[in-house]
């Protein structure tokens, strides 16, 4: 058996070589993301925001545009069109996702009985769970895995805000008529300083409005990363580019979050449209002079 000064030495030798190991490695990927082909920066979908973070210090890795088709965004709209009983359903849902359980419906209307009904025959459907209803309550047997849970506990939160950008943006935009494009889950990293990670900062959403773009976050509950947000408000709020927090908490008061927005879901429309009306002011009609009436 070696003595423990040996053991304590080689270690220290083992340490050292993986600090130089790491410190090569950080300066090898630098080298190979100086020598990149940004396909963003060529694409011409991409190209105005690729510029946008390029001009405050990142890089696109990831990111998806064009029509929404997944599933798991009708499910947001059934939950978002029937909220004030499928949104208590789903949190409640989402802390029973383990066991069975029942829900209590005995004080609630017969129509928001059968709002429920129908998101467990879609859920039913999809093999997320199985259920049976009775006068006053429902019997639950959750059956959801990975990414169904992930939904139920907040992603859902994501694509009903994403609904709601879509439609606030298309009415808007239809009227004043400008174009937009929509992007969500982009993955970003740092020009400068390298970092080892894969990605560093990834965000929700952004629309881009004409030569102005809107970056949106998201959070279902009511534990906002309020430094993060704050930080993420900081570099994207300018002059001319907005920054929205928005939460599923329609309790959370929005004046904490002063003086940068937080929008909530159940006001997100009006919120946007203003912020729209406020960037994009209706031109202004000059009345005719009494030389060209006659």
């Amino acid at each position: 058996m070696r003595a423990p000064d040996e053991i304590k030495t080689e270690i220290a030798h083992i340490e050292f070589a993986k600090s130089v190991l790491e410190e090569r490695l950080t300066a090898l990927k630098a080298e190979r993301d100086q020598h990149r082909e940004d396909q963003y920066a060529k694409a011409t979908i991409t190209k105005r925001l690729a510029e946008f973070f390029k001009a405050h210090g990142l890089y696109i890795v990831d990111v998806n545009h064009g029509e929404r088709t997944e599933s798991h965004y009708d499910l947001a709209k059934q939950i978002w069109r029937s909220r004030k009983v499928l949104i208590p359903f789903v949190k409640y849902l989402s802390n029973n996702m383990t066991k069975s359980f029942s829900y209590d419906t005995s004080k609630i209307t017969l129509v928001q009985k059968n709002d429920i009904r129908n998101f467990c025959h879609v859920l039913a459907n999809k093999n997320w769970l199985t259920f049976t209803q009775s006068d006053k309550s429902f019997e639950i047997v959750p059956l959801m895995q990975g990414e169904q849970r992930d939904f139920v506990r907040g992603i859902w939160a994501e694509e009903v805000t994403l609904y709601l950008i879509v439609k606030t943006l298309n009415d808007f935009t239809k009227k004043r008529r400008l174009k937009h494009k929509l992007f969500w889950d982009l993955k970003l990293k740092q020009i400068d300083p390298i970092s080892t990670k894969t990605v560093d900062m990834q965000l929700d959403l952004v629309a881009q409005v004409g030569d102005r773009f809107y970056v949106f976050e998201t959070k279902a509950g009511v534990f906002l990363m309020i430094h993060k947000w704050v930080d993420r408000a900081r570099l994207f709020d300018d002059s001319k580019n907005r920054f929205f927090t928005c939460t599923a908490d329609e309790n959370l008061n929005r004046m904490m979050f002063t003086p940068f927005c937080l929008l909530t879901l159940a006001t997100l429309e009006l919120q946007l449209t203003s912020s729209l009306q406020r960037d994009f002011p209706p031109p202004v009609v000059t009345p005719p002079t009494r030389s060209s009436i006659s």
